[in-house]
């Protein structure tokens, strides 16, 4: 079932490409409904080729006729996307900002209207219909609004009401997360190489593991400390391992790398 008449997407990035493929692969939406401009003329021409989506070439035209708007260009980029559009936003039209530390209210500011603003912070493999979307409404969006847009992005993973205020941490751990996954995943290939294993097999082996984890994980609803546990036996490698990652204090690591994701975060609210 379509969920809507009218997407425009202002931006073009991986992002946005992760979402409009997520999205036609669930048939929510139609490659004709959905229009696509960007600055980089390269980019949204390979978006409209891979996908059949349109191209704006005017932003006007392009959000006066559409019923949901997605905000998708870098957070310092936003002031000046805001002054472009903010004279054509209709009424009944809700914008979604996917820019990572731009607040709903800062939004409503810049457009100067009672217009309902919905932020998201979804991550990649939406693209593979696995994303994690967390989402916050302004103060002029209705439940209903909330809960069409929940549905839009459930489409394409699963989706959860958050309070804002806690979008920097969202953002550390989901947003940002994916990359640390794959950061994983390429220093496991890279260690088995250098000890003898080829390539193709290091690498085989390091995606199916993550993959099979990450599976494991959401069908059993186990823990992870207890699945990790059930890994290990006493005196055995796995125990090996995860004493030395002690020794070197990995839980510290990955807490400090979360906490500079959320100041960064943080100062792009600013």
């Amino acid at each position: 079932m379509e969920i809507s008449k009218k997407l425009f997407f202002i931006g073009s990035g991986n992002m946005a490409g992760a979402i409009i493929s997520g999205l036609l692969q669930s048939k929510l939406v139609k490659p004709e409904n959905i229009v696509c401009n960007d600055v980089v003329k390269e980019k949204v021409i390979a978006l409209s080729e891979r996908f059949g989506i349109a191209i704006a070439e005017n932003k006007a035209e392009a959000i006066i006729g559409s019923d949901m708007i997605f905000l998708s260009v870098k957070p310092q980029n936003m002031p000046g996307v805001f002054e472009e559009i903010k004279q054509f936003v209709k009424k009944g039209a809700i914008i979604i900002s996917i820019a990572a530390g731009i607040t709903t209210k800062y939004i409503e500011d810049s457009i100067g209207k009672q217009v309902a603003v919905i932020r998201a912070m979804p991550n990649t493999p939406a693209l593979v219909l696995s994303g994690a979307t967390a989402l916050c409404k302004g103060r002029f969006v209705s439940e209903d609004r909330l809960q069409k847009v929940k549905q839009l992005f459930s489409a394409i993973g699963k989706a959860a009401i958050v309070p804002e205020e806690k979008f920097d941490i969202i953002t550390a751990l989901s947003g940002s997360g994916p990359a640390y996954v794959f950061y994983l995943c390429e220093l496991m290939q890279k260690a088995a190489m250098e000890m003898g294993l080829e390539k193709e097999t290091a690498e085989a082996f390091a995606v199916q593991t993550i993959y099979g984890s990450g599976k494991m994980l959401d069908i059993t609803k186990t823990p992870a400390y207890l699945l990790k546990e059930i890994v290990k036996s006493p005196n055995g490698t796995t125990e090996a391992a995860l004493k030395y990652f002690e020794s070197q204090n990995l839980s510290s690591i990955i807490s400090n790398a979360m906490q500079e994701a959320v100041k960064r975060s943080k100062e792009l609210s600013k």
